[in-house]
């Protein structure tokens, strides 16, 4: 009697993996004179956004835009693209 080995599992293909219904761009802002990554990230959450969520949400927008913005996070230059990181579930 031979021992059983089982089949290799097969990947779906792409056709059934789905894809998303309109191509993921990179959405930005331009940095202005009074702007920190805090006041980006609150703008950006809307107005019900509480500390929590923006304290959470600004280190994002710093690590996300880091060749831009530097190890200092305070650095932020007016004119500067940033690009806004996709949102997080709340």
């Amino acid at each position: 009697m031979k021992p059983f080995v089982p089949e290799r599992p097969s990947l779906p293909s792409p056709r059934h993996m789905g894809s998303p219904s309109r191509p993921v761009e990179d959405r930005t802002t331009t940095v202005r004179p009074e702007d920190t990554l805090w006041t980006l990230a609150a703008e950006h959450l809307g107005s019900d956004a509480t500390d929590w969520e923006i304290a959470r949400e600004w280190p994002r927008w710093h690590q996300y835009n880091f060749d831009r913005i530097g190890r200092e996070p305070g650095g932020l230059r007016p004119g500067t693209i940033l690009r806004i990181p996709p949102p997080l579930d709340r």
